[in-house]
């Protein structure tokens, strides 16, 4: 920030000043201005230390930063964005704010100072502080530690500074009573800062200043901002009792010359871990523990080294590691020393068991840290056992049953994705397809217009309303072309037909309703409208996880027949008015999913089916396919796939022409293809999109059929009248290669339009299709699918 800025705003304000007299009423005004800057200040600030107290140092930093949109030079928030920046451990940004600070308002100015020191103690200085809090907690405290503490800094304390180091210089007598007349002298500097007052009660001494505002306050004396409230501990250990174990006697004390040689020792130890010498790093842990057997952090750095292994017998010798200390001293650093093992290794019970058996008044900073972090994390592991369990109407009954973590990151974003279940969606289509053949026969052109209302009945179930808009067109036949004797019971020539049966084009609707959960959907519905044949659909799905990463599905259905308008809409006879087609697939197919590798997935697919219809034959279907994946490049927001899919389809009766009694769908009895695709899926900047080019090559059979499969009598007159009545089937298949892209894009939170285009070039088979679409939530978000999923249509459920 400049340095000019403080300079500008002082011109500024003398302008301000100056012109004020010549507008009437204008200083009031000013003057409610700037005290509703200044209230609004204040109230940010109390925000920000509430949240910041709370270790949710996100939220501290957003009201401060928004100060520094009031007031860019404001001392207080730039001292705060540096001590939230230390909470963190991020020393470098917090001397990011401290140049700021130092910029603006002088490098001797409190607040500058007071991070600064802070800083120091979080880094130059924090060895060096860790030895004297261990010297003040110990038995035989030094007649020199006030004075080792009042040389510590620069500049006499101040801060977060303050409160430790006087906290620590009172316990001695000597020390007590310079604390006490330090802060005494700084509660009179800085009247409005509760931390001296509230650590002058602590200390013993008085003053005719207001008293504390709120417990929250008087919690603050113990919160330090230059540590992780979990990780952090204290830098000194209880005295040592045993002789120094291989390490020459230092001339001071045994007890400061244990200590260090612990120090040393654990140095020596973490370049051995650098090296890649864990062996060795173990045994000079181990010298350390010995010389300072009950001090709780040599034991936790060796406990965690053995820990890190991973071998059962290494974690078990970490947990002796503690337990050991644990019987040397039971005091609370030790507790929660062995306490953040038990963290580590996932015994969180073990954990509260330690902590809570320390005395509420001796919990330090660190210790209600954990113990809300090891309780919180329960608290979310319940929580997200249970949704991966589907059982959402009990995550939202926990929820409400345990608001003190409502603050928390991921507790917001399980209630989010719960209000997200509750809300109503809307999907809709508008797709065109078209297929190559005979027109009024095998020629078919159709458009489809899902449309897909889901409306939540509580946190799991959800009501769903189908409303689909089906036109299909086979085009019109002519009674002059020679493939007429491929349609009905009639020829060509026959003077009975009627011309308005000659177009094979309907319309109509297929709707339904349905219930669906995370893992069971259940609909029944029906096509209706201006069709030949109309019949119900339905069915039953099963989905289940299996492994970590797996997956199995189950459908029991009924549904529709596609391929043609005879196989889907059903067909009117241009002689007789008879109605036939409209096939329906009865039957149970299996889908599933395992990923092989990272890399490699493998999808395979079986399904067995009778497929029933109006005045046609009942078939039986099998088919099986095999698809495998390996992903070949992937980057933030990008993976490229090359793949394999083996499909193998066969059934009973060839039944894949249009005259009467035939079914108008492809009925191979064998048929084989194996296609190459490769595929590029992206997700960027609210875009998401796959791209597949792939190639193949298939081989069929067809067995003879019967043209007139129900009807000997239709045979015999299509016969008289020269037509055809048996197609002899025979061998068939080649090359085939196709083209898919489709596209979604998040225009607004709740808002998603998407696209498709394919086309299919094989022999005898080329279909194109193009469809747009929207979803539309009916609250706060719908969320962007990768890749993009439309609305699949009710005929092809």
């Amino acid at each position: 920030m400049s340095k000019t800025i403080p300079f500008q705003l002082g011109l500024l304000a003398l302008a301000i000043g100056s012109a004020l007299p010549l507008f009437p009423g204008a200083s009031n005004v000013a003057h409610a201005a700037i005290s509703d800057r200044q209230e609004n200040i204040r109230a940010l600030q109390s925000k920000g230390i509430y949240w910041y107290e709370r270790f949710r140092f996100d939220l501290a930093a957003q009201s401060f930063n928004k100060i520094l949109l009031l007031d860019p030079s404001n001392a207080s928030a730039l001292r705060w964005h540096g001590l939230v920046d230390l909470a963190r451990g991020d020393i470098q940004a917090a001397q990011v704010w401290l140049g700021k600070l130092q910029s603006v308002h002088g490098p001797n100015s409190p607040s500058a100072i007071e991070l600064k020191q802070a800083i120091a103690l979080a880094g130059s200085k924090r060895q060096a502080f860790a030895e004297l809090r261990y010297l003040s907690n110990s038995e035989n405290v030094p007649a020199d530690l006030p004075q080792r503490l009042s040389n510590l800094l620069d500049e006499p304390p101040l801060g977060d500074a303050a409160v430790q180091i006087y906290g620590l210089m009172a316990n001695t007598p000597e020390g007590a009573v310079r604390a006490r007349a330090a802060v005494q002298g700084l509660v009179r500097q800085f009247p409005d800062d509760n931390r001296y007052r509230l650590l002058l009660s602590r200390l013993g001494g008085t003053t005719e200043t207001n008293p504390p505002a709120s417990l929250a306050q008087a919690a603050a004396i113990q919160v330090s901002p230059r540590r992780n409230p979990v990780q952090s501990r204290p830098a000194t250990p209880a005295p040592a009792t045993p002789a120094p174990v291989a390490v020459p006697e230092p001339e001071q004390g045994p007890l400061v010359s244990n200590f260090e040689q612990g120090q040393q020792l654990g140095e020596a130890a973490q370049k051995r871990i650098e090296a890649k010498d864990v062996p060795g790093a173990v045994d000079l842990l181990e010298k350390a523990v010995a010389l300072n057997p009950d001090y709780p952090w040599f034991r936790y750095d060796l406990a965690t080294l053995l820990d890190d292994q991973g071998d059962a017998n290494s974690k078990a010798r970490a947990v002796e590691v503690m337990q050991e200390g644990l019987a040397l001293n039971n005091g609370s650093e030790m507790r929660f020393a062995s306490a953040l093992l038990a963290t580590r290794q996932d015994r969180g019970q073990d954990a509260l068991r330690l902590i809570d058996a320390v005395p509420r008044a001796e919990w330090s900073e660190g210790m209600t840290a954990l113990s809300k972090r090891v309780r919180y994390g329960r608290h979310l592991d319940d929580l997200r056992e249970l949704s991966a369990q589907g059982r959402y109407n009990e995550v939202a009954t926990a929820l409400a049953a345990a608001p003190t973590w409502r603050a928390e990151p991921e507790i917001q974003e399980l209630e989010r994705n719960l209000r997200q279940r509750r809300q109503a969606r809307l999907r809709m289509s508008y797709e065109n397809a078209e297929i190559d053949g005979d027109p009024g026969v095998s020629f078919i052109k159709s458009t489809e217009i899902p449309l897909q209302l889901d409306m939540p009945l509580d946190f799991e179930r959800t009501l769903f309303l189908r409303m689909d808009t089906l036109r299909t067109a086979a085009g019109r036949a002519s009674p002059d072309a020679t493939n007429f004797g491929k349609l009905g019971t009639t020829v060509a020539t026959d003077p009975a037909i009627d011309p308005n049966r000659l177009n094979q084009n309907y319309k109509g609707h297929v709707a339904g309703l349905g219930i669906q959960t995370d893992n069971w959907r259940f609909d029944l519905g029906s096509n209706v409208g201006d069709m030949p044949v109309t019949d119900w659909v339905g069915g039953v799905q099963w989905r289940t996880d299996i492994g970590e990463a797996g997956s199995l599905r189950i459908d029991l259905a009924r549904r529709m027949v596609g391929g043609s308008v005879l196989s889907t809409a059903g067909a009117i006879d241009p002689l007789t008015g008879q109605t036939w087609g409209g096939a329906r697939r009865n039957g149970l197919s299996a889908v599933y999913y395992t990923p092989i590798t990272p890399t490699l997935d493998f999808v395979g697919i079986g399904r067995a089916n009778l497929i029933t219809g109006k005045n046609i034959p009942d078939n039986k279907e099998f088919n099986l396919q095999g698809i495998l994946s390996k992903t070949v490049f992937q980057a933030p927001g990008h993976r490229v796939e090359v793949g394999a899919s083996l499909f193998l389809w066969s059934f009973e009766k060839n039944l894949r022409f249009y005259t009467f009694g035939q079914g108008g769908y492809y009925s191979p009895q064998a048929f084989g293809s194996l296609s190459l695709p490769i595929t590029w899926t992206a997700n960027v900047n609210g875009w998401s999109w796959q791209l597949q080019a792939r190639v193949g090559a298939s081989e069929s059979r067809e067995k003879q059929t019967d043209l007139y499969p129900l009807n000997p009598e239709l045979a015999q007159a299509a016969a008289a009248q020269g037509n055809a009545t048996v197609d002899t089937g025979g061998p068939g298949g080649g090359v085939s290669n196709g083209f898919r892209l489709s596209v979604e894009k998040q225009v607004i939170p709740k808002l998603i339009l998407g696209g498709l285009f394919e086309i299919d070039r094989s022999e005898g088979y080329n279909p194109d299709r193009g469809l747009v679409y929207l979803k539309y939530a009916f609250g706060e978000f719908f969320e962007l699918s990768v890749p993009p999923e439309g609305i699949t249509p009710y005929s092809r459920f």
